[in-house]
């Protein structure tokens, strides 16, 4: 397993079931380039300084947009917004001066995660449908409210040109960034 694969895989090793830690969704800045050229990068600090501020740019105008999302489709929203948090990392920790960032975090609390797919006690989600599983109330239906997904849809293309500018080596790796999947 090379270098890459093995920061990859324990990267993804996270316990996701602390009280408050929330739900993380994101996008992976990768390329197929290897640890060398990520150094050889690394080594202009001018540049990589101009592409994490942007990186980070981007995300706070994803967060404030998240935040406005929430608003427009949660009409009680007494938690959600205030625990959305952008994270930005290198390798799984937190970037050190001169250090590019390869992922960007959106992490909330759980029930936004319900929200935006209409499930929760009573009702699941099956086949991209929601079921009502729950033997009282069969006439109140949950209907989605995908507040998070159109919001990251819009904005990934400006992610896209930043990483392109930074290094056209580098892609975008939005795998983990949809709650629908």
């Amino acid at each position: 397993m090379g270098a890459h694969a093995e920061r990859m895989a324990g990267y993804g090793n996270r316990n996701r079931s602390r009280k408050g830690e929330g739900y993380p969704i994101e996008v992976y800045i990768e390329g197929d380039t290897g640890i060398t050229q990520q150094w050889e990068r690394q080594q202009d600090r001018k540049a990589v300084a101009t592409f994490n501020h942007r990186v980070r740019a981007w995300g706070t105008k994803v967060n404030d947009a998240l935040q406005y999302s929430i608003a427009d489709h949660i009409a009680e929203d007494n938690t959600l917004s205030a625990s959305l948090k952008t994270n930005y990392r290198h390798w799984g920790r937190t970037p050190q001066a001169g250090q590019e960032i390869t992922s960007i975090g959106f992490s909330f609390e759980e029930a936004g995660l319900y929200v935006h797919l209409g499930v929760g006690r009573g009702y699941n989600r099956e086949d991209g449908t929601v079921v009502v599983t729950k033997q009282h109330n069969r006439d109140m239906i949950r209907k989605p409210q995908p507040w998070f997904d159109p919001v990251i849809e819009n904005h990934i293309e400006t992610l896209q040109q930043i990483v392109i500018d930074y290094c056209g080596d580098l892609f975008i790796n939005t795998s983990h960034i949809l709650i629908n999947r």
